[in-house]
């Protein structure tokens, strides 16, 4: 085995080093060119596992930054800590002929703390690199050497690594100890150029000329449609212990027994304490809230992903006597305070993405790779469960957010582990109602009194304006309304609901220039306060599916008044619209000669759809967009 890798090794860097004349950026293939910001023109793996206690990676990657949001790309930074250990740093940079500017050695790398100023997380470290090119195109070549003891973690291969970047040439090679084992999973690598060399006690494989994928308005999360190779050893060591892989239960098993058992120990004062709190309260429920409400009144967050500050909680004692935690502390420092008043819950392990819903996979159980993130899950009756960020100081009791709902995650008990599902919320759930009285004046502005109701996750995006300063509510409220004219804000009060998980807003104020006129017409907009303004972008020839990753809705009350002096002429047609994308309303009623009442509805259903039906979306959007910006037209009293 040792043979085989010296030679691999070798020829490994044969290869880099004749490439080294192909860096020049003007002999790119253009089919690489076109829809990039970046090509990678080498990104090469290779591990060597010698033992249960023995791995070693060498990485080296070049890439050339083809513009300025190319350099999102360059990714110069490797994490260490006291068990892995970093050696031959480097990187070199080229122009766009392939003539080096200039080597960097390790000791022009920048070395901090991954979490700054705070000592429970001091062995968490980050070398990295800062380079601000003069020119583009221009290439980077960077490279290292990582050694560990800790053989549980091997980086999954993701050859195509985002949106607008090609790769020209990726290549990832592990030889293994054939008595530890590798499991592994290909996914989505139908129609790309990937190629596996692998045999006994060699995973090997190499991917070329994958151009870049352009991203299309609602497309799906890149994630879901790029290849990328799972691996995962059969037997490795992690801090001390030899893991024996399984199924997600057993993995969940062992992960209790030598992580999480034992960390949830607290001093007599502590427990004293908190079941004071919960002294004459019987319900687990509300026991959880106010120990809940407890964590985030006395501690704060740290900000540690998963596997870089390892995967063992500090203990639940060290939480309470320095009062922050990372997610897992928090997490596990909340979970053995409801242990304390006799409430079960469940440390959980998750992929946290606000902009993406990740799964864990269910048929592929890894101890690290896919989670970066831990929650915690309070099973109760009928197989319902409360669901607790206790990494937040402001979220609602059993309220996630887009931050981790509606995906598998891995929930850890005394039994094992289970994939379980987050809380996903519903079109409905995901409101926003906006009830106001419009007055509108002769002078062409008009006097707004106006309440916006969020809920579900609309409600995540608005409910920290309750803390923001004056100013910054202002603006928010410019932001949504500016369309309106200028504003001048009389009034703005809002209500943070955290028991029902609705947050209000009340805002009164004037606008000018609301309405136009045409000759001796007066036009008035119908919908004003929450009108459809984006229109999807059109696609000739679209090559991504659609996607609607969450549903919402939309619902509006309007009484409008009319100014003096004017009678109405006419309004548009109401309109009613159903279709498997969602459904919309608009309603006109007139009430007096001197007022209106307007009632709106517009819902999306989330969905996945093949890109024939893009389209019809976009019709779809597009007439509740016409509609939402139609108009009154009114006329002046002879």
């Amino acid at each position: 085995m040792r043979f085989y890798f010296s030679l691999l090794f070798c020829v490994f860097f044969f290869v880099v080093k004749a490439q080294k004349k192909e860096y020049q950026a003007i002999l790119l293939d253009a089919k690489l060119v076109a829809n990039a910001d970046a090509v990678v023109r080498l990104n090469a793996t290779t591990i060597e596992i010698a033992g249960l206690e023995s791995l070693k990676q060498t990485h080296k990657r070049v890439v050339t930054i083809l513009n300025s949001k190319g350099n999102d790309h360059l990714d110069l930074k490797v994490y260490y800590d006291d068990k892995i250990k970093v050696k031959n740093l480097g990187a070199i940079a080229y122009d766009k002929f392939g003539k080096q500017l200039k080597k960097f050695k390790s000791g022009d790398f920048k070395d901090m703390a991954a979490v700054s100023s705070f000592s429970l997380y001091e062995d968490s470290r980050v070398k990295y690199l800062s380079y601000i090119p003069n020119s583009y195109p221009y290439t980077i070549e960077f490279y290292y050497e990582t050694t560990t003891s800790n053989t549980t973690w091997i980086p999954f291969w993701r050859p195509l690594q985002g949106y607008n970047i090609s790769t020209e040439k990726s290549t990832y090679d592990i030889v293994y100890d054939s008595a530890l084992g590798l499991s592994k999973k290909e996914k989505n690598f139908t129609g790309y150029n990937i190629l596996d060399q692998s045999k006994n006690g060699v995973v090997s494989y190499i991917a070329e000329n994958l151009e870049a994928i352009e991203p299309e308005e609602l497309s799906p999360d890149f994630r879901s449609i790029a290849p990328v190779l799972l691996i995962a050893p059969l037997r490795s060591h992690y801090e001390g212990f030899e893991i024996e892989a399984g199924d997600w239960e057993t993995m969940g098993k062992w992960i209790y027994d030598n992580l999480l058992s034992g960390s949830t120990d607290l001093s007599e004062e502590t427990k004293k304490k908190v079941l004071g709190l919960v002294e004459g309260i019987n319900s687990p429920l509300e026991k959880a809230r106010v120990i809940y409400n407890y964590v985030q009144n006395n501690t704060r967050y740290v900000s540690v992903q998963v596997g870089i500050g390892g995967i063992r909680p500090i203990p639940a004692s060290e939480v309470d006597r320095v009062k922050y935690g990372d997610c897992k502390g928090l997490t596990n420092y909340t979970r053995a305070l409801l242990e304390v008043v006799g409430v079960t819950s469940y440390y959980t392990e998750v992929y946290a993405s606000a902009n993406n819903q990740i799964d864990m996979d269910k048929s592929f159980p890894s101890l690290l790779g896919q989670a970066n993130h831990v929650i915690l899950n309070i099973p109760i009756q009928n197989n319902k469960s409360v669901w607790l960020e206790c990494t937040s100081q402001s979220l609602p009791f059993n309220f996630l957010g887009d931050f981790t709902d509606n995906r598998n995650v891995l929930a850890i008990s005394p039994e094992g582990g289970k994939i379980i599902r987050t809380p996903k919320y519903d079109p409905l759930e995901n409101s926003q109602v906006v009830k106001a009285n419009l007055k509108i004046l002769d002078d062409r502005s008009v006097v707004v009194n106006a309440k916006v109701i969020s809920e579900g996750l609309r409600y995540n995006k608005r409910y920290y304006l309750e803390k923001e300063t004056l100013l910054e509510k202002e603006k928010f409220i410019k932001s949504q309304w500016g369309h309106m004219g200028d504003m001048d804000i009389d009034r703005m009060d809002f209500h943070n609901d955290k028991e029902s998980v609705s947050f209000t807003q009340e805002i009164d104020f004037r606008a000018g220039n609301f309405s136009s006129v045409s000759g001796s017409l007066l036009l008035i907009p119908v919908n004003t306060l929450n009108k459809t303004i984006h229109l999807p972008q059109r696609y000739r020839n679209r090559k991504m599916p659609l996607e609607i990753e969450r549903g919402f809705s939309d619902n509006a009350e309007y009484d409008i008044h009319l100014p003096k002096g004017y009678k109405l002429e006419s309004t548009p047609d109401n309109l009613f619209i159903e279709n498997k994308f969602g459904k919309y309303s608009a309603d006109i009623e007139k009430v007096s000669e001197s007022r209106l009442k307007y009632t709106r509805q517009f819902v999306v259903y989330e969905g996945v759809y093949p890109k024939e039906e893009y389209a019809d979306y976009r019709s779809f959007i597009k007439e509740v967009s016409k509609n939402d910006n139609a108009k009154i037209i009114l006329t002046k009293n002879n």
